[in-house]
């Protein structure tokens, strides 16, 4: 919406152009149609794939401007907005915490990249978004980009006095440093507002933990954390994927998960009953590499919550034996 403003030079944009760019802001996500026709998440063409590389912006850019042309638009002007429009939109969901990266480079280079700061919460896809998650994070998306949007929707009229203007802009930085600081202090905070229930594992340090970086061990991260709470490994055939993608993929007769809690097996979810690999409740993790072998990937968690309440998450995932996401947020 803001880019509809600046592409018309006018001092309010149209509804019109308004609605036009936030549908080609959302081109991208077209993607998970091919969910329906077997497409997986991690494929070139799967979600965060493709559609979200750069050099797909510059194509539907050029279009873009070409169309614009027929209809009377600065074909030039037009074709640099669309093309600005889609590549923020993969830059940005490089800057969520959950799913996989974006293929920025293909179809040169496939790699899913994240950015080094990922304070957007990842969204739920499809009917997933309508659910009290899916609203908690519209909310905060729509704090974050506040500003933007009261440019693009605001209209010339009185100008408003700098002591409000000064307190709307106070308002909007503490909000957003609330939303996605790390800081102890906003910690803190956040933790006295939603009366956290936090356990910690015995050895775990804040310190020790952000000192964690990707391409560590599983050794090093012992040594620094100690055993954790908690472990969940996964068995699914695509390494890309974790979490709820893995609990969906198709890996028929195959265990998904297991879940440990503390040295013991408590749960193994599957799509064919783990009890005919001989998976059952109180074994160690020795005993289940033995019948399953080694996890494509595991994730390590440092906190939980008794109460079923507001937590610190702070968790370490692993791919082949090394450190590939550091997960901290509240939940």
């Amino acid at each position: 919406m803001t880019a509809a403003r600046l592409a018309d030079r006018a001092r309010a944009a149209s509804v019109s152009a308004l609605a036009l760019s936030s549908a080609v802001s959302l081109l991208p996500d077209l993607d998970v149609i091919g969910f329906s026709f077997g497409v997986r998440y991690a494929d070139p063409w799967g979600h965060r794939g493709a559609t979200h590389s750069l050099a797909i912006a510059a194509l539907v850019g050029v279009v873009g401007g070409l169309v614009a042309r027929r209809f009377g638009k600065p074909p030039l002007r037009t074709g640099i907005m669309i093309g600005l429009v889609l590549a923020s939109h993969a830059v940005l969901d490089t800057m969520t915490d959950g799913g996989l990266g974006c293929a920025l480079f293909w179809p040169f280079d496939g790699t899913r990249y994240f950015a080094p700061w990922r304070p957007i919460p990842v969204a739920p896809i499809g009917f997933g978004f309508l659910s009290p998650v899916g609203v908690a994070i519209a909310l905060t998306e729509l704090v974050l980009f506040a500003p933007l949007l009261v440019f693009a929707l605001w209209r010339p009229g009185p100008r408003m006095a700098r002591s409000a203007a000064a307190c709307l802009i106070a308002f909007w930085i503490a909000s957003v440093w609330l939303l996605v600081s790390t800081d102890p202090l906003r910690e803190s905070v956040v933790g006295l507002i939603a009366r956290e229930d936090t356990v910690y594992s015995h050895r775990y340090s804040e310190g020790q933990f952000r000192a964690i970086a990707r391409g560590d061990s599983e050794a090093h991260v012992i040594e620094r954390l100690g055993a954790p709470l908690r472990q969940i490994w996964f068995y699914s055939p695509d390494r890309a994927l974790r979490g709820a993608e893995v609990a969906a993929a198709d890996v028929a007769g195959q265990c998904v998960t297991a879940t440990f809690d503390g040295d013991a097996l408590i749960t193994a979810l599957a799509r064919a009953s783990c009890a005919t690999r001989g998976l059952r409740p109180g074994m160690s993790p020795q005993a289940v590499e033995r019948l399953l072998g080694e996890p494509s990937e595991s994730c390590w968690s440092y906190t939980s919550s008794p109460g079923n309440r507001r937590y610190r998450v702070r968790a370490v995932c692993f791919a082949r034996g090394r450190v590939d996401e550091i997960v901290r947020r509240w939940e």
